[in-house]
């Protein structure tokens, strides 16, 4: 664009002067615009100074007063074009200190790159040179293995290396899930039903990762049952010694204590006048015991301290020295009739047999003390070897003289199991809740009490994070409390008043042997018998074979 375009835009706005001086003004511009065509060409700040040095110099017919502003303009155009100039070249100056700064900053940045590059590329080649050193020292200590064992016993030994397995626990999983979770609180919760038309007088479902089971249990003829499973005092028995033997187990895995054979018997004496009602002021257990018998190459003296330790952090110990509270609620709805009942039979009642109560009930008041106590044993065995498809814990319970079931139990995978059975915590309450309502269909049958429908609904809170060694501190005088939130939530349904069935569950609950167990402090006996030869009921060898129990 040449000047007379930029001082036509620049003062477009001076059209205050009159039409002789804006006439002049443009002859001055265009002869001005002549001269600059053969000018060399000059840069924007001086063409806009000649612009205003030619307005300036206006026609001599302008009136005076328009001449002395417009040079008044031009000079205020002059001061402030100057303004303009410094503050362009102050801020030019300005951006070229800034680009030198990071010009400066990048090349530091870039040196210091360089630098720790280089140093890395040093390290890398030190770890290569270590790999290459640890695979060719692994390559001979594997030639040298050849010559001892098989490739197959090499390989099942690194794959255990890599999960971390011993005695069928996986001690990584356990130290990953203490690294993320320090609190790990779960609810074991289970519904029982009590029938009237069954051989079996109750069931419940036990659930674990592959399928569920259906866990059935009766009370002994004696008590009025039919003798077709295991008693509920025979399912908290178990319970007792499998998770003492889990937390056995588990310590000696976390030490490193390799264990070849494990087998354990759990004995629970109750006594029977307190069952019945004879003597309401007894002690309804007088003594728990539990016998280890092991088989391992370890120290002896370290085995026993694993012992030692178990029985000061086991759950089920826990349980048994210490107290727990216990909530109990009856639901109040209208009594419900079922015609599958069994009916018409002067002898059976709640599907208990009374004539065999009452004939039992005359000979506990005659005979002395070896029929006063009844003791529920239990022989379980532990599998020790890493096998993924098979339960860590069995034990074979006889209920009648032909007859014998297998019960299983399994960790959660994120407590080294693999879950492929019920957890010992599921046949804990299952135990206790069968238990308690045995005991509530015993005494309405003693109050000649018939009853339309029994259930219950039990829960119990466990956490899992507090009978893990590493986790913990042992305090000989505190007890370290695993379990909490103790419910149990009955629907009893009869056509008696409710006070007469709120004091029916109250009889009940006095005579549970796992009730008491909670309330009151229970004499316990530990023994373990390290690499001896055991009675046959120690390490079931007759019946290790027919139940595949190891």
């Amino acid at each position: 664009m040449d000047s007379n375009s930029d001082a036509e835009n620049f003062f477009s706005d001076l059209s205050d002067s009159t039409e002789h001086s804006h006439t002049s003004t443009t002859t001055n511009m265009s002869s001005s615009t002549t001269k600059s065509k053969g000018r060399i060409h000059k840069s924007g700040y001086d063409q806009v100074l000649d612009i205003i040095h030619s307005i300036s110099q206006t026609s001599e017919g302008a009136k005076e007063e328009i001449k002395t502003k417009i040079k008044k303009d031009c000079n205020e155009m002059k001061k402030l074009l100057t303004v303009i100039r410094e503050g362009v070249v102050e801020k030019t100056k300005h951006l070229q200190d800034e680009k030198t700064q990071i010009k400066h900053r990048d090349e530091q940045k870039l040196k210091k790159t360089k630098r720790k590059l280089k140093k890395k590329t040093v390290e890398m080649k030190d770890i290569v040179h270590l790999k290459e050193e640890l695979f060719r020292e692994n390559t001979r200590l594997r030639r040298k293995l050849k010559e001892y064992v098989s490739e197959e016993e090499v390989s099942e030994v690194a794959k255990n290396l890599q999960q971390f397995w011993i005695n069928h626990i996986n001690v990584g999983k356990i130290r990953k899930t203490l690294e993320e979770n320090k609190h790990l609180v779960k609810r074991e919760s289970l519904h029982l039903q009590w029938f009237f038309n069954k051989r079996n007088q109750f069931e419940t479902k036990l659930f674990h990762s592959k399928d569920s089971i259906t866990l059935k249990a009766d009370t002994s003829k004696n008590l009025g049952g039919h003798g077709t499973a295991p008693t509920p005092v025979e399912m908290i028995a178990f319970s007792i010694g499998s998770q003492f033997c889990h937390t056995f187990v588990h310590i000696c895995s976390l030490k490193g204590l390799k264990l070849r054979e494990l087998y354990v018997e759990s004995i629970i004496q109750t006594n029977m006048k307190r069952v019945l009602g004879i003597e309401e002021n007894e002690p309804l257990v007088t003594m728990i015991k539990i016998t280890l018998s092991v088989k391992t190459d370890a120290k002896e003296q370290k085995i026993r301290e694993a012992c030692q330790e178990a029985e000061k952090i086991c759950p089920m110990v826990q349980f048994i020295k210490g107290t727990i509270h216990c909530k109990t609620k009856i639901s109040e709805k209208k009594p419900m009739r079922f015609q599958s009942r069994v009916e018409g039979n002067s002898h059976v009642l709640n599907n208990i047999y009374t004539k065999n109560l009452k004939k039992y009930h005359r000979k506990i008041k005659k005979q002395g003390i070896k029929a006063e106590l009844k003791s529920s044993v239990i022989h379980g065995a532990w599998d020790c070897t890493n096998n993924l498809k098979t339960s860590q814990f069995k034990a074979i319970v006889n209920y009648s003289k032909r007859e014998s079931a297998l019960w299983e139990t399994d960790t959660l995978p994120e407590f080294g199991g693999t879950f492929n059975a019920p957890t010992n915590f599921q046949l804990f309450l299952a135990g206790i809740g069968s238990c308690y309502m045995s005991r509530i269909a015993l005494a309405a049958t003693m109050s000649n009490v018939k009853l339309d429908e029994l259930s219950l609904d039990c829960s119990l809170d466990v956490d899992y994070s507090k009978f893990i060694p590493e986790n913990i501190q042992v305090n000989e005088n505190k007890l370290n409390e695993c379990f909490d939130n103790l419910e149990f939530k009955f629907k009893i349904l009869s056509n008696c008043e409710s006070k007469l069935l709120k004091k029916i569950e109250q009889q009940g609950a006095n005579k549970c042997l796992g009730i008491f167990i909670s309330r009151n402090s229970i004499p316990l006996s530990v023994n373990i018998h390290i690499n001896e030869t055991l009675d046959e009921k120690y390490l079931l060898d007759s019946k290790k074979e027919s139940c595949d129990i190891m």
